[in-house]
């Protein structure tokens, strides 16, 4: 069975003027159906690079990236497009959510997009909230919330379309400790009651340690830890 997300002899190089820029060359990387993968590594080592490769904002140099056994298109278009927005759930670590958008407005953004608005995505935006202890604070906007509370509509907008895979870059970064140990229980607890899988990207090592296995991306190299 093909894995869910799958990188085979992944390299991204940037061409200078002075030379090329090699971030990393050869990765291979495979995510299954239910599985959380942290990766590690120093700043600069190119993590969020991989992260964008395998989310397909970004084109690779050399290799592929499959999803479930079928290769991403190499150019951006309206398939792989919708791709993203059915299949991934994104979380950053500044939120990126609309300031003129209320809190619940901002979870429906992605079915917009996928043209699925009506009462049953309303109800899912609104037990999201809930799940995430934000219940009260849907109709507020991004203003009105505190960061770690900004963040946490950030993880819920991940899971709005139920997608198969979220892909979390340093998204507790912003946060203090207590804020980021709370949000890191809510992100994994979703994960269980929604089936998701999850590539995260995070320095934070007791964050890493929930996830089923860490990976080390050092010297253009990705390594078990």
């Amino acid at each position: 069975m093909a894995a869910l997300l799958q990188a085979r002899g992944l390299s991204k190089v940037y061409s200078r003027p002075h030379g090329d820029v090699v971030v990393f060359r050869d990765l291979d990387f495979q995510l299954q159906a239910g599985e959380s993968v942290a990766v590690t590594g120093p700043s600069g080592s190119g993590k969020s690079t991989l992260l964008n490769l395998l989310g397909g904002l970004d084109r690779p140099s050399a290799g592929c990236v499959e999803h479930c056994g079928r290769e991403l298109p190499t150019k951006e278009s309206g398939a792989l497009a919708a791709w993203r927005n059915r299949s991934l759930g994104f979380v950053f670590q500044f939120h990126f959510l609309l300031p003129d958008f209320t809190a619940l407005e901002n979870l429906l953004i992605p079915v917009r997009i996928a043209g699925t608005l009506n009462v049953k995505a309303r109800q899912r935006a609104q037990a999201l909230l809930q799940a995430m202890g934000l219940a009260a604070r849907a109709d507020h906007l991004p203003g009105e919330l505190s960061g770690g509370e900004q963040q946490r509509v950030a993880v819920a907008r991940a899971f709005m379309n139920r997608p198969e895979i979220v892909l979390a870059d340093e998204p507790f970064g912003n946060l203090d400790q207590e804020k980021s140990r709370q949000l890191g229980q809510l992100l994994f607890a979703m994960l269980g009651s929604e089936a998701t899988s999850l590539v995260i990207v995070t320095h934070d090592l007791d964050l890493a340690a929930r996830a089923d296995s860490v990976l080390r991306l050092t010297e253009g190299k990705l390594v078990p830890v």
